[in-house]
């Protein structure tokens, strides 16, 4: 690759910053993505407890050599580099598959046999208990990754994929519909990933790599009317700008099966017919704002993670709902994770032709790969097949120049040799659609959709600033200067 790589879609969150109880028990436990065998093996996992913000606070003011996270950082010298993010993780997650299995025999034979059978499904590995001990200790990592501190999250991330030049972890808020709440408020995890930014843009994280971290902040319009309706002195909205307009944050995330519309919400499930207008009511004055700011907006677009059946039955993940908004809020940017999905075969009107036919009508529509099976030869072959028939074609090759990569990692983490999603994603797609296509798929794609490519972006000029604030020997080369400044 000649451009830089950007993973548009990734997560390094930890227990802390997700309501557990609630995802398990509203998502999980009737989500295909995750059997009850394997909600458990993430409950017993993480009952030690993530660390706390508090704490991880204290660690990241001692790399930065300040207390207050928004000093100016002239004259920090680099911290010593620490141990590797990965070899830590392989030593933890041994410690814990000895544990789990001397703890509780029976859900780690459970969690290995639902693992070893998704793998014998897509005849990337024998039967047998060797695999049944390696779908295991997959499990155990992945759940354990929930345990870690951001930092160190990060660490693992940067170390997996060093290919990439900029990530975009994306922060979610998903409390508002699952009955539950995180242990960090959304405040404190913007506090905690500005720094983890701040400190890949000094050079600083404590371990060996050149990668750029720069985060979309979560934003769930239902807990915002909520706070309204409490006339909290600070709303989810208000994080959400101001994690943009100060913190260094790079776009917003939004997550419609969580309960809503992206536009012209009825009452459904436990929404009432009021809620629903004041919940469009909130969407109009954030979209209204994203794209006088030029804010990047990433959706969760994919048939699945719904908070309650009801949502799943209305269709609030697809893209229906987003081509109305684009129809109204002109020049918005807007990504739609995981591009309806990857399935072997589609029908003609699947979302994922939905979404193509509806870039030749919008300019910054585009879509992310996060969290596809790309590992399982009956998936990707007619996967990839179906991109080059969709870029081909006159009415969907819009959609050739709009395609991003994204892992959703560690979401991905369940996948077999999810380690190689990047070079395998990589590899398929340059050898069954060409080096052209691939370097825009790549990272091309998402820095256009990011706006960092364009000098009159109030995107790119926000994050230019920043870099002149705190890093101005190391603005990288895909960051552009403004034209105003």
């Amino acid at each position: 690759m000649t451009g830089p790589v950007v993973d548009i879609h990734c997560h390094n969150f930890n227990a802390d910053d997700l309501p557990v109880r609630g995802f398990v028990q509203h998502v999980a436990m009737h989500d295909s993505t995750m059997s009850p065998a394997l909600a458990g093996l993430l409950d017993v996992v993480i009952q030690g407890g993530a660390p706390g913000y508090a704490a991880e606070k204290s660690r990241l003011d001692a790399l930065l050599g300040t207390s207050i996270f928004d000093d100016g950082m002239a004259g920090v010298v680099p911290t010593p580099r620490s141990v590797d993010p990965l070899e830590q993780l392989e030593v933890e997650v041994d410690a814990a598959v000895i544990e789990l299995q001397q703890r509780n025999p029976e859900l780690a034979r459970r969690a290995a046999l639902d693992l070893a059978h998704d793998d014998a499904r897509t005849a990337r590995l024998d039967e047998g208990l060797f695999d049944l001990g390696s779908a295991l200790r997959r499990g155990v990592k992945w759940a354990k990754l929930f345990t870690k501190s951001r930092l160190d999250l990060a660490g693992v991330l940067t170390s997996s994929y060093p290919d990439v030049d900029l990530f975009c972890p994306i922060l979610v808020d998903l409390g508002a519909s699952l009955g539950d709440r995180a242990k960090t408020t959304i405040r404190q995890q913007v506090i905690l990933q500005e720094q983890i930014s701040r400190l890949s843009m000094l050079g600083s994280l404590p371990w060996q790599t050149s990668a750029r971290i720069h985060p979309f902040v979560g934003f769930d319009p239902r807990h915002e009317v909520r706070a309204r309706r409490a006339h909290d002195i600070e709303t989810p909205l208000n994080v959400a700008m101001e994690a943009v307009e100060r913190f260094g944050f790079v776009g917003v995330k939004v997550y419609p099966p969580m309960g809503f519309r992206p536009i012209n919400n009825t009452a459904v499930g436990d929404m009432t017919a009021a809620e629903a207008a004041a919940l469009d009511e909130v969407l109009d004055e954030f979209y209204q704002w994203c794209v006088a700011e030029h804010v990047p907006i990433t959706a969760h677009c994919n048939d699945s993670q719904y908070a309650s059946t009801a949502y799943q039955k209305a269709g609030l993940a697809g893209p229906g709902g987003w081509i109305e908004v684009l129809e109204k809020y002109d020049g918005l940017h807007l990504n739609l994770g995981h591009f309806g999905g990857a399935n072997p075969a589609e029908k003609s009107d699947a979302w994922i032709w939905q979404i193509a036919a509806a870039t030749a009508r919008f300019e910054f529509l585009f879509a992310d790969v996060g969290n596809h099976k790309i590992y399982d030869s009956k998936l990707s072959k007619p996967y990839l097949n179906r991109l080059h028939k969709m870029f081909e074609d006159e009415p969907t090759k819009a959609m050739q120049d709009r395609l991003m990569y994204g892992s959703d990692w560690f979401m991905l983490a369940l996948h077999p040799e999810w380690e190689k999603f990047l070079p395998t994603y990589r590899d398929l797609y340059r050898e069954k659609l060409g080096t052209s296509l691939t370097e825009g798929f790549m990272g091309g794609n998402a820095l256009r959709f990011l706006g960092f490519g364009d000098r009159d972006n109030k995107n790119n000029r926000r994050l230019w600033r920043r870099y002149r604030k705190y890093a101005p020997a190391r603005i990288p080369d895909w960051l552009p200067e403004p034209a105003s400044d």
